[in-house]
């Protein structure tokens, strides 16, 4: 398939564009679902959000077409330039931002609300990318200081929004990064079991809030009304959905704890609950398939191409899908502490879904643009541009 100035879509990024296309339209469909406001005695009304969610897709389109259009070698160029802004973006919410429940993380530009933290996933991911293809102390423990460094600024300010679960989904995507880039693998042991062994230090830092939602997590069965009617809510009412939808579920449209409103934030963070009640153990098996065939199709991207920063770029997005694909399941099962993650592609907002555009269309960009080999010399390892 030609695209502009002769540039060819690579067949590696077709099978990922379909499936990221099934996602977005199967989300879509649970928004609608899920913007449904009972007001008792069988009356109700659908909210404004399947529409905001329908335009925000379109821009995203437009928003992936502009992605691909550059070449991505131009991109990491200036990604360092990217970063900047995006830290600026970042201390600027702080200064300014939207505060809501208890968290100061989205800048109001009146017709839109813009969390910066999700820019900030692409621009670090641009910038490990770029620092990483021309790492030369990747057999040194102290060459890992660096990328470290670079990942570990935005996770700072992130963290004191506060925000912790985005700022936690920077340390798959730097692990995983440097692992692709050739660190060695006891140095990156000893990273993780210092990150290990770090992790009760946290307890010092996090908000009362954001305890009591670990405490929670770890004490599923407590009995205490306080807490059952506070930070268990959430929790026990995804379970319920959850565990409602049997093996087929109830029906699209026809999910009780999500259309008599039991379940909170159900077309945002919760909205694999919603799928989960209304189509089943059966369907949401399905949207997971889907989801990990995407990844796999990414990995896919990665393989083809020969290009160590577009190896990179393509690694370092699909690592920040599948982790908050995994985070965000887990946490609607009970199984991950209450964090505010969407399900890429799927839940509700403007910036959640922009991001996904950006970076399908960063990987797509690399397929685009591979490596082109001289016939026999691909087994041999030989390329040229």
């Amino acid at each position: 398939m030609k695209l502009i100035d002769g540039i060819t879509l690579g067949r590696a990024s077709r099978p990922a564009m379909l499936l990221a296309a099934l996602l977005i339209l199967i989300g879509l469909a649970f928004v609608y679902s899920a913007s449904y406001r009972s007001m008792g005695d069988g009356e109700g009304y659908y909210t404004s959000s399947p529409q905001k969610q329908v335009v925000w897709a379109l821009v995203g389109i437009c928003v992936f077409l502009v992605v691909i259009s550059i070449d991505y070698k131009r991109l990491i160029e200036w990604a360092y330039v990217f970063y900047g802004l995006g830290l600026l973006m970042l201390i600027l919410t702080m200064a300014i931002g939207r505060e809501v429940n208890y968290s100061r993380r989205w800048i109001d530009l009146g017709f839109f609300k813009w969390q910066t933290s999700e820019l900030m996933k692409i621009a670090a991911i641009l910038a490990l990318a770029r620092l990483l293809a021309r790492w030369e102390r990747r057999a040194e423990l102290t060459g890992l200081i660096a990328p470290l460094l670079l990942a570990f600024v935005p996770v700072i300010i992130i963290a004191r929004q506060p925000d912790l679960g985005t700022a936690m989904m920077f340390l798959p995507i730097v692990g995983g990064m440097v692992f692709v880039a050739g660190a060695r693998g006891k140095h990156l042991l000893m990273l993780a079991l210092a990150a290990v062994l770090a992790m009760p230090c946290l307890w010092f830092v996090m908000k009362p809030y954001q305890k009591e939602r670990v405490l929670s997590f770890i004490q599923q069965d407590s009995d205490d009304p306080e807490r059952q009617m506070d930070d268990l809510y959430h929790l026990t009412q995804s379970k319920a959905a959850i565990g409602s939808g049997g093996l087929l579920g109830k029906g699209w449209g026809k999910g009780t704890q999500n259309r008599l409103n039991f379940l909170p934030m159900r077309n945002t963070d919760f909205i694999f609950a919603v799928i989960c009640e209304e189509w089943g153990f059966a369907g949401a098996s399905a949207v997971l398939v889907l989801f990990f065939l995407f990844f796999w199709s990414c990995t896919r991207m990665a393989e083809k191409t020969r290009d160590p920063a577009g190896r990179l770029l393509v690694t370092g997005v699909t690592i920040l899908f599948a982790t908050q694909m995994l985070v965000n399941t887990a946490m609607s099962a009970g199984q991950f502490p209450t964090v505010g993650l969407p399900l890429p592609f799927m839940s509700y907002g403007g910036s959640s879904l922009l991001m996904c555009f950006v970076g399908l269309g960063l990987m797509v960009n690399v397929s685009m643009r591979p490596t082109i080999l001289w016939g026999r010399d691909e087994d041999e390892g030989l390329e040229r541009e």
